[in-house]
């Protein structure tokens, strides 16, 4: 089997490589890339954190004088361990419930404003329903940028949307977190206008 190469994005989204495991794990070393670098396998157009890939496992435990005759071996254990799905990291998980939180209390925020004044509250489901909408919409001008055949899977295959979405995640994270914390406020100005009436 072929060596796996990984290509790294450096600061302002330029593309640096091919780099081999023995050179990436170089890299991390020196503090030049960090586990949370975007990186691609060759032939994969899915950019992912360097901790997401199954090759990071052996990346970070290779000792500087590693030598490249024994990767093979180890990148192919690698690859048959890997997941259909990133899998994300813990530091990932931290930001994701953080962020639940916070739009949970931007929902009770909106909540309390629409309870209190009706005007406040419809202003508040209007905006968050214009700023979810907006954000859904470049979402889907964003996809327009992939080839034809992956446009059929993602509208085509159940699912697959969901696949998408979470290998190109940080592609796609603001305008998420945008929708998902415009949807928390329109559903709880939705809640306050229900109880005020």
């Amino acid at each position: 089997m072929a060596k796996q190469l990984l290509y790294v994005q450096r600061d302002g989204g330029v593309e640096a490589g091919p780099y081999d495991l023995v050179q990436m794990a170089g890299l991390l070393r020196k503090n030049i890339i960090s586990r949370e670098t975007q990186t691609r396998l060759e032939g994969d157009d899915a950019w992912m954190p360097l901790s997401w890939q199954p090759q990071f496992a052996v990346i970070r435990e290779l000792s500087p004088d590693a030598a490249s005759m024994h990767l093979d071996a180890m990148n192919e254990e690698a690859l048959n361990r890997r997941s259909p799905i990133p899998l994300p990291s813990g530091e990932f998980l931290f930001q994701l419930v953080a962020f639940a939180v916070g739009c949970l209390m931007l929902a009770g925020g909106a909540f309390t404003f629409a309870w209190m004044d009706v005007m406040v509250g419809t202003a508040l489901l209007y905006l968050g329903l214009g700023i979810a909408i907006a954000a859904s919409v470049m979402i889907l001008l964003r996809m327009m940028d992939e080839d034809y055949l992956k446009l059929v899977l993602i509208f085509c295959i159940p699912l697959y949307d969901v696949y998408y979405v979470i290998c190109n995640f940080e592609k796609y994270a603001v305008l998420l977190a945008l929708r998902y914390a415009a949807i928390g406020v329109a559903l709880g100005a939705t809640c306050g206008l229900a109880m005020h009436s």
